[in-house]
Order: C-alpha cells, then sequence, then structure tokens
C-alpha cells in the first residue's frame, strides 16, 4: 500500500495543478447515510506512470478492510487491516500511515493527508461508488472483436437457489475446445462452483465475480495453486479462467444494461474512466444530445448511449449505437453484418432513404441498420412507387450505423 499511497499523493499534485482555485475543505454531508458505509466499493484511480489504477475497497461490518488495486499494465496488491470512522472521515490504517476518505452517498472520496478532496478537472475521478447486487444471469465471451477469433463462451441460468454453470471455447480441430458444466451457489455476490474431478481427494473452488466495471465476470480459483485445474477442461493449454463480458443483444438490452437503465445508474456502475460524454448532433442543425461513449477498460469503444433529452442523467437510455462487433443479437447480428445476413434472420419492416444512408428498420430488436448510398446498385430508388428498390441492394452490402432504440 506504500506504493499506491504515493502514486495517489502524485497523481492528486498533478489534478490539482489543473485549476487555479485554492483547495476547499470538503462539503459537510448527511448523517443520514454515513452510518450505511459498509459494503464493496470500486473505482479506477488516475495513474502518474500506469494507464489507471483500479481500487477495490471492501468495508465489513467488524471494521476491518481489504484493499485491492491493480496497476493496469502492472501489478496487483492486496492489503487487509482496520479501518476507523469519526464524523464522516474514514481512515485505513496500514502500519504508521493512513488512508483517508470522505463518507458520502453511496459513494467514498478519497482525500490527501490534509484532509482535503481533489480539485481539478480530475477530481471526480478519486471517487470509490458503492457496489449494487450483480445480475449473473445471461451469457457471456471472453472479449475478442475479431471475426472468427477464438472466444470462451460462459452461460449462467438460474436452478432454483442455485445456478446452471457452463463453459464453452471455439472449436480447434472440429472440436468444443473448453467443456465445463456445474452448479454454482451465491455468496457475497460471488459464484462458487466445485471443479475437482475424479482424481481430486478435495473439492476445488472456482468462483465468478463481478468484473470490475461490471460489464461481465472474472473467473479464476479461490486458491492460487489450483489455478491449473481450470485447465483440465480445454484442450491444448487452454483454460476457462478469464474476463468474461455479456455480450448479447436483444429488443430491450445490450450487455448488462437494458431500456430501463437510467444514465446516472450507468454513471454509478461504471468507472468514469470508462466514459467519455460528447456532444453529439442529429440530422438537424439544433438537434444536440448528450452522447455518452462507454469503452473497456483498456480504451476500446463498447458503445454509445444517448438519452432523450440533454442535461438531465436520470432519464432512461433512449439511443444506443453499437461501436464493437463483440455484442451480437440471439440471431448472430453485429454492426459488421452485410444487408444479406440480416434480410436472412429478420424480417426488415421499413426502409427509408437519409441524406447519405438508406436505413433499414428491424422492428422484433427495435433496431435500425443504415447503408451508405455508395453500396447501392443504380436505380435504388423507385421514382414509381417513391419507395426503396431493395433488388438493387447488394447483399453484401456492408452496415454502417447499428442503433437499438429504446423509449421513444
Amino acid at each position: 500500500m506504500h506504493h499506491f499511497f504515493y502514486i495517489l499523493i502524485i497523481s492528486l499534485f498533478f489534478s490539482s495543478c489543473k485549476t487555479n482555485k485554492q483547495k476547499e475543505m470538503v462539503a459537510p454531508h448527511s448523517t443520514e447515510y454515513a452510518l450505511d458505509y459498509e459494503g464493496l466499493y470500486k473505482g479506477t484511480f488516475p495513474c502518474a506512470d500506469c494507464s489507471g489504477i483500479q481500487v477495490s475497497l471492501l468495508l465489513t461490518k467488524n471494521n476491518t478492510f481489504r484493499y485491492e488495486t491493480t496497476y493496469l499494465g502492472k501489478g496487483h496488491y492486496i492489503e487487509k487491516g482496520n479501518y476507523s470512522v469519526k464524523e464522516k472521515i474514514l481512515t485505513l490504517k496500514e502500519g504508521n500511515r493512513s488512508i483517508y476518505f470522505l463518507i458520502g452517498k453511496n459513494r467514498l472520496s478519497f482525500l490527501g493527508e490534509d484532509l482535503k478532496a481533489a480539485t481539478g478537472q480530475f477530481a471526480s475521478y478519486y471517487e470509490l461508488k458503492k457496489q449494487q447486487e450483480f445480475n449473473f444471469i445471461g451469457a457471456y465471451e471472453t472479449f475478442n472483436e475479431s471475426k472468427g477469433g477464438y472466444t470462451n463462451t460462459l452461460s449462467i441460468q438460474p436452478k432454483g437457489k442455485n445456478f446452471d454453470v457452463q463453459f464453452s471455447a471455439s472449436k480447434v480441430n472440429g472440436f468444443k475446445n473448453c467443456n465445463f458444466k456445474g452448479i454454482a451457489h451465491k455468496k457475497n455476490d460471488t459464484l462458487w462452483v466445485n471443479i475437482a474431478h475424479k482424481s481430486d481427494n478435495e473439492a476445488i473452488q472456482m468462483y465468478i465475480a463481478p468484473s470490475h466495471d461490471n460489464l461481465g465476470v472474472e473467473v479464476f480459483t479461490s486458491d492460487f495453486e489450483k489455478r491449473f485445474t481450470m485447465m483440465f477442461y480445454c484442450r491444448g493449454g487452454s483454460s476457462i479462467a478469464g474476463n468474461y463480458m455479456k455480450n448479447t443483444i436483444t429488443n430491450n438490452s445490450i450487455g448488462v444494461f437494458n431500456n430501463q437503465t437510467t444514465i446516472s445508474k450507468v454513471l454509478h456502475q461504471l468507472p468514469l474512466a470508462q466514459i467519455q460524454k460528447k456532444e453529439g448532433y442529429g440530422e438537424f442543425k439544433d438537434a444536440i444530445y448528450d452522447d455518452y461513449e462507454i469503452s473497456r477498460h483498456y480504451g476500446e469503444p463498447l458503445f454509445t448511449i444517448t438519452p432523450k433529452d440533454t442535461g438531465n442523467v436520470h432519464q432512461k437510455i433512449n439511443r444506443v449505437l453499437v461501436l464493437s462487433p463483440f455484442f451480437k443479437t440471439e440471431k448472430g447480428i453485429t454492426k459488421h453484418a452485410t444487408y444479406g445476413a440480416i434480410k436472412k434472420a429478420y424480417t426488415i419492416d421499413k426502409m427509408e432513404p437519409t441524406k447519405t444512408h438508406i436505413v433499414l428498420i428491424v422492428d422484433e430488436i427495435n433496431a435500425s441498420f443504415s447503408i451508405l448510398k455508395s453500396e447501392l446498385n443504380k436505380g435504388w430508388w423507385d421514382d414509381t412507387t417513391n419507395t426503396i428498390d431493395s433488388s438493387k441492394i447488394p447483399l453484401d452490402a456492408k452496415i454502417d450505423d447499428f442503433v437499438l432504440w429504446w423509449n421513444k
């Protein structure tokens, strides 16, 4: 934790240099929520010599803590100790050093040794957010944007009070490279599965826990020395261990988000380092939107979410622009699909021209697909019927944009 504390002090120094304002004492907070601080908190802090510090802090009711820090691309550290709370100031004790946080509503704000909060453009990044219960049910894959690239898949489905867990992988030489089925039980928002095989004399516990950004799960063994057991169910040195993301698109969801998700929930659920707010524009001059681009922790863009109106984070998601081919519908359609693939998978309910594209409307999944007019054959517009002649759309015409429409 000494190294972590040093990095934070350096990061806070550079952050405070971004503003001409003097540091001010943190504003007082209501004691109404200060008493309910136990739980798991996560966040990604800026780092002076790496791409970010993933921080996870568990506060227990018996005043102990577990502090995990992952320097992206570098190292991973775990510290344990005791904590105390006085006047909404949380103090983590590690040897002769202390780390301080201000307890807020479902969040902790990092404080310097002078008990003052960070200021400047990165101030909001020095927060840990209290975690909500994770919904494990669904389909997951290891992240790979390459068409036909090797991936592991994971399915989690309810079975009474427990869960059916099934791992598989891309085929190698005609055979599935990984294959495991088991029953998981849930404890402390983590799924536990016994992966011991017949030759083992004792249970070997594998955990499935929410990933740091809550976009999926991470899979590993609780005992590091038992990690090779996860290779037993795969061929060629592969393993079922790894990070998996939910990547299914339905008529009302993409990955872990759905049409009832508000922008404020997204901002709370994800580290701010993985959200970039941009100004979006429509076809008309005065059509301006709040676009929130969501990316992985290493920067790969995933999708952009947009509410109906600007300046209100309590709205539900209205539009999703799919940016990564990693996300796919239950019929296998991605942003890299062709007109022929969409036509084969779904009924195209409507076709409309815009200034530069034609737009295909698929009501079954509340989606629209745009194709550049330059991809079309001559005579694509029928002047007699004032409609698009679908026979003039090449089957291999590529999709330019894949958009989901919710809460219209």
